[in-house]
């Protein structure tokens, strides 16, 4: 069910990068908070996807960011400045360290005595 999930995130990513800017919502931020939370999602559903990969995962994630990047530049002509590419990229990568943390977690004795009782 992830792997639907994570594809399907991903396209929904695709598209909300390269509809015009005027359909964009207007969230002030000077930090890129909602490219950080929106692509932290989609490495948290991708190593969730994927956990016996997350080599793939990470690449998937790196190749995702520079892919919306080269979307966006074709579609609208404007690349951005670095730190969106390296905000997105730092999303992408917490989402994955996130579920992998997550995963750590659930398999650890402790969590396992958790989930007996």
């Amino acid at each position: 069910m992830f792997k639907i999930l994570v594809w399907v995130y991903l396209v929904v990513l695709l598209v909300a990068t390269i509809v015009p800017t005027n359909w964009h919502a207007d969230i002030s931020n000077p930090y890129d908070i909602d490219r950080l939370i929106a692509l932290g999602i989609a490495g948290l559903l991708a190593r969730l996807a994927y956990p016996q990969t997350p080599s793939f995962v990470c690449i998937l994630m790196i190749g995702m960011v520079c892919g919306l990047g080269f979307a966006r530049y074709v579609a609208i002509g404007s690349f951005g400045s670095p730190m969106h590419c390296i905000v997105a990229m730092a999303g992408a990568l917490w989402g994955v360290a996130l579920a992998a943390a997550f995963d750590r977690v659930r398999l650890s004795p402790l969590g396992k005595r958790a989930q007996l009782n």
